[in-house]
């Protein structure tokens, strides 16, 4: 594990991925800053900040809430080659040549991959909660959970890459499977409204089954919000897309061993 954690940072600093990252932070100050300003100028001219939705009710929790997403959405597009390069001719050949079982490599380049830019991911928003927490004058310990919660997700997206560049030993493939994934789950979680539309209980109970089994980071992410604006939390979405990651991870070890390189 720590090698193959060694060659993925490696790897990250190569492909000059950190700047990506620096990037990412430098807009997200930026984005901070724009909001207190925003903020300063409601305050200034007596608007009522609590008619203005979640958006101006937490503007901290928010921007953190979004931008965290989009860190690992942008964590998901980087990494979604990096199966489908290790398993090409010439470099599957060393690392399948290393004394360790197919299991053993796949399970550890997945954590390696979600270790190194998770820690990334991490980074980037502590940057963004130290210059939010000077800039509004509080330090909310609710980040933390949004960070926690979108690392998970991270798992579960990278579920679905490691499975797409195993099967297709293609980056693009990946990443079309990955929006294909995000679309449909957008879809199901209409499934109560589709499953009446529909008019059929065998079609709508279908859809209610697709909505149980497929993950849900996006309600993952927004009901990690809720929760730490005054919300509950409901664990279903959590504990169903980690069991599909979980499963999904176990199949594409399936499919790994019995492939020829």
């Amino acid at each position: 594990m720590r090698a193959i954690l060694s060659d993925t940072i490696a790897e990250m600093v190569d492909r000059k991925v950190v700047w990506i990252y620096a990037a990412a932070s430098v807009i997200g100050v930026l984005i901070i800053l724009a909001a207190r300003q925003l903020e300063v100028q409601f305050h200034a001219e007596g608007m009522d900040m609590q008619d203005m939705g979640q958006v101006f009710t937490s503007p901290r929790l928010y921007l953190f809430h979004k931008f965290t997403y989009y860190l690992v959405l942008l964590s998901i597009l980087v990494t979604a080659g990096l199966i489908p390069k290790m398993l090409v001719k010439g470099r599957a050949d060393f690392f399948l040549s290393k004394p360790m079982s197919r299991k053993t490599l796949l399970l550890n380049k997945l954590l390696a991959v979600w270790v190194a830019y998770g820690v990334m991911i991490t980074l980037v928003m502590l940057i963004e909660t130290v210059v939010g927490g000077l800039a509004f004058g509080v330090f909310d310990p609710g980040v933390v959970y949004l960070v926690l919660a979108n690392l998970l997700a991270f798992f579960v997206w990278l579920s679905i890459t490691v499975f797409a560049g195993v099967i297709s030993g293609s980056g693009p493939t990946s990443i079309l499977m990955v929006f294909a994934v995000w679309v449909v789950q957008q879809i199901l979680a209409l499934h109560e409204g589709v499953g009446e539309l529909l008019d059929s209980p065998v079609l709508g109970k279908g859809i209610d089954v697709l909505y149980y089994i497929f993950p849900k980071t996006v309600a993952i992410s927004d009901q990690t919000l809720s929760y730490v604006t005054g919300g509950s939390f409901p664990w279903m979405p959590l504990y169903s897309s980690l069991a599909f990651a979980v499963v999904l991870v176990y199949v594409t070890i399936y499919v790994f061993n019995r492939q020829d390189y």
